[in-house]
């Protein structure tokens, strides 16, 4: 625990010297300038508290009409960054308003995330191979790094923690109180307000799990298929009544236009500073949900295992490479040395490691379509990055044990036995 803590504070005062002197900027310096318009009106009229917990929709009206710099008026008014201005305002009054030090308090409460995520890992492997799955989760840089810092991800990556430690409180090791329920409610709103698409992920994710727990529970494998056509026709049905399909279109139609103008901004940085060339192309995308489906393939892997160590072109993209290659290559260990129809099948027989899956490919397909920057790419997909790595060291320990098993059985076998399998 110790070694965890350790290095995410020293990726915060790192992550904090490096936007500083390195970058010269960043979304830190606004959420922290945030925090402290919020301090200073409070500090002016004790009254003005009220607005720590005001509606969203008049914190626009209130900052144009106390402030003098309009720069910031898109970010007070997005209630994403406006909830991190107002949690970084709270820290302040704790850290005599340092940015360090606040900065090192947001890198606590990811880090505690973090940590209750890694125990309940760690008690589903029945606590085999603690170390590996300490360096998986705890000890990765990617994670200590980017995941420290007054940023939204510490705030989703600790909450994201918090909130698998509670539901597995709650379903699997029967343990219900009130206080956790509250804490759970509490933090699946500061998420949903910052980056609600997590919220999403992980429901659904929990629900297949669930499903395929229920599944399960049959025996028959008629009853088990008959469940899952239902299941299927269910959705279909719901997707043709509430009238999805247009709708999808819609949000196909705004993703693609999003993602025109990311490019178009890309290439412009591009083209005006060589040194900023770190990011990559999908080709070319129609507003339709099934061009998404097809680049589904390609976004995935490109989230999980780019940049290659060829595509650096900057300090902090080379280091990552190191590690997306260490990813690749063990996840390509496992699955030749498992079977590619036994990895997948494993997968889908373990409910956990179902849920971990489902989870890591659908925040790896909307993070590589939205981003086309290998640094940002890099921040927003550590918030995944537990899940999948625990993936692997988990299908890694049971090939291990595998193997054990096949050891020991051939060991135990009579001596008569082994002649007769030689042909003695």
């Amino acid at each position: 625990m110790m070694m965890g803590f350790a290095l995410r504070m020293l990726g915060s005062v790192a992550y904090s010297m490096v936007v500083q002197y390195y970058y010269g900027f960043g979304d830190s310096f606004t959420f922290y300038s945030g925090g402290n318009f919020f301090r200073d009106q409070i500090k002016n009229d004790l009254g003005s508290i009220n607005y720590l917990f005001a509606p969203f929709d008049e914190m626009k009206d209130w900052f144009t009409a106390y402030t003098t710099n309009p720069a910031f008026t898109g970010y007070f008014s997005a209630p994403a960054s406006n909830m991190v201005m107002r949690i970084s305002a709270i820290f302040s009054y704790l850290s005599f308003n340092a940015f360090l030090i606040i900065s090192l308090f947001f890198s606590f409460f990811s880090f505690m995330g973090q940590w209750k995520l890694f125990k309940v890992f760690n008690g589903i492997n029945n606590y085999r191979y603690s170390k590996l799955l300490a360096f998986a989760i705890l000890y990765t840089p990617s994670i200590w790094f980017w995941g420290s810092g007054i940023l939204k991800d510490s705030i989703c990556l600790g909450s994201v923690g918090f909130i698998i430690h509670i539901l597995y409180k709650f379903f699997v090791r029967k343990k219900f109180s009130f206080l956790n329920l509250f804490f759970l409610c509490f933090l699946i709103f500061i998420v949903n307000t910052i980056k609600s698409y997590i919220i999403t992920i992980i429901t659904m994710g929990t629900i297949i799990m669930f499903f395929s727990v229920f599944i399960k529970s049959f025996k028959n494998r008629l009853i088990r298929l008959t469940l899952i056509f239902f299941a299927i026709i269910t959705s279909a049905l719901l997707f043709y009544v509430s009238n999805f399909t247009n709708e999808i279109n819609e949000l196909a139609e705004e993703s693609i236009a999003q993602i025109e103008d990311f490019q178009k901004n890309y290439q412009t940085s591009s083209e005006s500073d060589e040194t900023s060339k770190a990011g990559f192309g999908l080709g070319e995308l129609d507003p339709t949900p099934t061009s998404l489906i097809l680049k589904s393939p390609v976004v995935i892997f490109t989230c999980l295992f780019r940049p290659f160590i060829w595509e650096s072109r900057k300090v902090f993209i080379l280091f990552t490479s190191f590690e997306t290659m260490l990813v690749f290559l063990s996840t390509m260990y496992l699955m030749f040395r498992i079977g590619i129809i036994r990895f997948f099948t494993s997968i889908f027989k373990t409910p956990y490691l179902l849920f971990c899956f489902v989870i890591s490919m659908l925040f790896a397909l909307i993070i590589g379509f939205t981003t086309f920057n290998f640094g940002t790419m890099i921040r927003y997909k550590i918030i995944f990055l537990p899940f999948y790595y625990f993936l692997l060291v988990n299908l890694y320990i049971n090939y291990v044990a595998g193997r054990k098993k096949i050891i020991v059985s051939v060991a135990n076998k009579p001596a008569a036995e082994k002649n007769i399998e030689h042909g003695a």
